[in-house]
């Protein structure tokens, strides 16, 4: 992304984020993604299209395996 499109806030943001990332505890982290990806999982369930079932659903169970974030429902 090209620089000159960022507005000043979005550039704090950026610089900052990886230091706020950084304080924020494993397990805490994995937590929140956790329940970020149940809301991913529980809107696609409710969807009636297979075509997300078959497309995001397997990217999310990637995105658990390669990161250790464990389904705890």
């Amino acid at each position: 992304m090209n620089a000159l499109f960022l507005t000043p806030t979005t550039q704090i943001v950026n610089l900052m984020l990886p230091t706020l990332m950084a304080l924020v505890p494993d397990d805490i982290m994995q937590q929140g993604l956790d329940k970020l990806l149940d809301a991913i999982e529980d809107a696609i369930a409710k969807s009636p299209t297979a075509v997300d079932d078959a497309l995001v659903l397997p990217l999310i169970s990637a995105l658990r395996v390669k990161f250790k974030i464990p389904d705890n429902d």
